[in-house]
């Protein structure tokens, strides 16, 4: 059971509210019983992992940490435990923000957190001390470091990391001299050369990475290492961020070394329905990141009839899924998210037909099917960021798809935008600057009716009109600005890159997995979401099985993204331009 000081212990919420089962309650003397029984439930863990870290004979196991060989560990633990058995209930009134908090409790709960981030330092640095001791006591100490990380609270979580990207990246002159070796070896003949590579890649993997490997090794060592690796990058992400350079280098090491164990054979395809187990349809609930879920009915339709959730998972995380796919089964590509994630998909059927009485009995007619429309993925894992689980789902999902319902043709997404909104807002801003951005000689068209151009910053009420969504709601509006921005969001998918790829990210992954731009859709996603992300816009990337691989080539090899003619008017680039860009494979 994993010791979570910092979130049950009940001395640093006595107080104010007592969390129970992610439940606040308020705490007073007719409680006393519930909040004896839940310091009960703190305090053997407590004794657990004293018990976990004693060295209880000279044949104790791995699993036995020798911590308690040190007084000053037997000590802190000590003052942990004491703690709690000092903590007093006393009446209190209701609490309010004027509440002046109880300062035996707040001193009982620092203390507590105070020694257990001590430990985990200090068993950080005796993990890094004990490199050349025997394996049984370099795996004790990891997992004693293991178990205090978990029990720290956020910003205890960031000094410690901040200590370990130190330790993890203090070998630079070892690294200088690797390097120095290699290159004089290069007059030394092919065999120095050898010996000098070998030495080289034994800096840069082993010398540096061997902490990460003793954790990986570790029972749950690769969930905790994810886990970390979450903590990392969510460091990097703060406004406040110190060390980012070594933070992100210690997260890419994270990713490289765990990346080999999320091979495609690793990895279980499973499908998810509404007589899965509780406990999954609440991951899946909890995971769909691209159209959140507001209640189990929704949870139910995304299930129902016409409906396909795929799930990936791996033994190092059981049951707990590390990507989700939805998948709408229809008979046309569908061009509104409304119409698949707030009805039946057999609602979109030809109304003669007794589609909708076969759903309500959940039944399928898949005689009636020949689309597949992807409209959600998700990662639920940040710390496996930069491992494309993604496509693995999608193309054993489509297979699975295939053989499941042979009268399949088309397999297309309905995607997001999410960067087109925020994207022309900054070209706005940049134009009325005064610089010279893709809108200095944009055409308004139509949608110059809704400024007066003749004032000073024609372009500032124009932004300022978009800023507000409310303009979608009135339609006289939305169709004076429908062409304009069908033309730029054209413009921003198909010819703004990063690095030769396409800037936005939902469409490098597809372009990426060999999909190609078919269609894109106005006001097709009219949600608080979809209004922020694109102004409501949304995009078909169309699947051909028999093409995906030439278009993921070409892609990757020469930029070149495959698309409709519709997407090249709208963008503005001619079929003999979007030619040119192709070389023979």
């Amino acid at each position: 059971m994993v010791l979570n000081i910092g979130k049950i212990v009940a001395a640093k919420t006595l107080h104010r509210n007592i969390w129970f089962q992610g439940r606040p309650k308020k705490a007073s003397l007719n409680q006393e019983g519930t909040v004896m029984s839940r310091i009960a439930l703190i305090y053997p863990k407590l004794a657990i992992f004293r018990s976990r870290t004693q060295l209880t004979s000279s044949a104790s196991t791995a699993r036995n940490c020798d911590l308690m060989k040190n007084p000053s560990f037997n000590t802190q633990l000590n003052v942990v435990l004491m703690s709690l058995n000092n903590i007093q209930l006393t009446q209190v009134n209701t609490f309010s923000s004027n509440s002046v908090s109880n300062p035996g409790v707040q001193t009982a709960s620092t203390l507590i957190q105070k020694d257990l981030f001590e430990l985990a330092s200090k068993a950080l640095l005796e993990l890094q001390e004990s490199k050349n001791s025997s394996s049984l006591v370099v795996e004790k100490k990891a997992h004693v470091f293991c178990d205090l990380y978990r029990t720290l609270q956020h910003s205890e979580k960031s000094l410690i990391l901040n200590q370990f990207a130190s330790i993890w990246s203090g070998k630079q002159n070892t690294t200088l001299n690797s390097v120095k070796k290699y290159l004089t070896a290069q007059e030394k003949g092919d065999e120095a050369m050898i010996k000098a590579e070998d030495n080289l890649r034994n800096t840069l993997a082993v010398e540096q990475n061997w902490m990460l490997s003793i954790l990986a090794r570790q029972e749950g060592g690769i969930k905790f290492l994810i886990d970390i690796r979450a903590d990392v990058l969510e460091q990097i992400e703060s406004p406040d961020a110190t060390n980012a350079v070594v933070l992100r280098s210690l997260s890419n090491a994270i990713r490289d070394l765990i990346a080999p164990c999320f091979g495609i054979d690793m990895l279980q395809l499973d499908r998810v329905t509404w007589s899965s187990p509780g406990s999954l349809l609440q991951h899946v609930s909890e995971g769909e990141a691209v159209h959140p879920m507001r209640s189990w009915s929704d949870l139910k339709k995304r299930l129902g009839p016409y409906r396909r959730c795929f799930i990936l998972l791996h033994p190092a995380l059981p049951k707990k899924p590390l990507a989700i796919l939805h998948v709408a089964l229809t008979n046309e590509i569908s061009n509104n998210i409304h119409a698949i994630i707030t009805r039946n998909l057999s609602q979109s059927f030809d109304s003669e037909t007794d589609g909708s009485r076969l759903a309500d009995i959940g039944v399928e007619d898949i005689d009636r099917v020949n689309t597949a429309i992807f409209y959600s993925i998700s990662s639920t894992q940040k710390g496996l960021a930069g491992i494309d689980l993604g496509q693995s789902l999608i193309k054993r999902a489509l297979r699975e798809l295939q053989t499941e319902i042979p009268s399949l043709q088309q397999h297309s997404t309905l995607s997001p935008i999410p960067g087109f909104r925020s994207w022309l807002l900054q070209q706005l801003r940049e134009t009325e600057r005064g610089r010279k951005t893709v809108l200095t000689d944009f055409n308004w068209g139509t949608a110059l009716q809704l400024i007066n151009s003749t004032k000073e910053n024609p372009l500032g009420m124009l932004r300022s009109l978009l800023v507000d969504s409310s303009w979608m709601r009135e339609e006289a509006k939305a169709k004076l600005l429908e062409n304009p921005l069908m033309r730029l969001c054209a413009h921003y998918l198909f010819v703004e890159k990063r690095r030769g790829f396409a800037l936005d990210s939902v469409a490098n992954f597809h372009l990426r997995n060999g999909a190609m731009m078919w269609r894109l859709n106005w006001a097709s996603d009219l949600s608080p979401r979809g209004l922020k992300n694109s102004f409501g816009l949304m995009m078909n990337y169309r699947y051909y099985v028999d093409a995906c691989e030439k278009y993921s080539q070409l892609y990757a090899e020469k930029q070149h993204i495959e698309s409709s003619e519709q997407i090249r008017l709208l963008s503005g680039v001619s079929n003999s331009s979007a030619a040119s860009q192709i070389s023979h494979l």
